[in-house]
């Protein structure tokens, strides 16, 4: 006696449709696991030795870099972070608390606020910044070669101008 019926002639037995190849599912689910992956040791790194998580650090990053006066109106950090939109907030807050960034009124608008780096928040950044490359090359640089370093950087672009032409 088997434990289950035979299927019917010429009809295999399946777990559900099959709607990605098995290439397809491996590249898809291993962007994301090695996104995540990289994400939660960066996170960690950072959480350790600066008392800040990632994205707070992407927020400094972008305050540090992206305009001379290290002010950004709170829409354009939204829009250049990968965080939503709550998040942009949330994290922004935490900064705030802790001395790193300030919100203000902008002056050409009163509707918007702009974020700005504070001098606590550009020593916290720039204190953060060796450990942040040193995590970055060890766990993604030195693991890939010059030619994958490449390929990564073609493909996420692509991926990206894809993505944030929908947004």
């Amino acid at each position: 006696m088997t434990d289950s019926p035979d299927p019917a002639p010429g009809i295999e037995p399946t777990r559900g449709p099959r709607l990605f190849t098995e290439a397809q599912a491996k590249a898809f689910l291993g962007l994301i696991l090695a996104g995540a992956a990289l994400e939660r040791v960066l996170d960690r790194g950072l959480a350790d030795e600066h008392g800040i998580g990632l994205h707070q650090f992407e927020v400094l990053l972008f305050l540090a870099t992206t305009s001379d006066d290290h002010k950004l109106p709170m829409t354009e950090l939204r829009r250049r972070t990968p965080l939503s939109q709550s998040r942009v907030s949330r994290v922004v807050s935490g900064l705030e608390a802790e001395g790193l960034v300030r919100r203000e009124i902008d002056p050409t608008d009163s509707r918007a606020v702009n974020v700005v780096l504070t001098p606590q928040g550009m020593a916290t950044y720039e204190a953060a910044q060796p450990r942040h490359h040193r995590d970055v090359e060890e766990n993604l640089v030195s693991i890939l070669t010059d030619v994958e370093i490449r390929q990564l950087a073609t493909i996420t672009a692509k991926l990206l101008d894809t993505q944030l032409g929908q947004r």
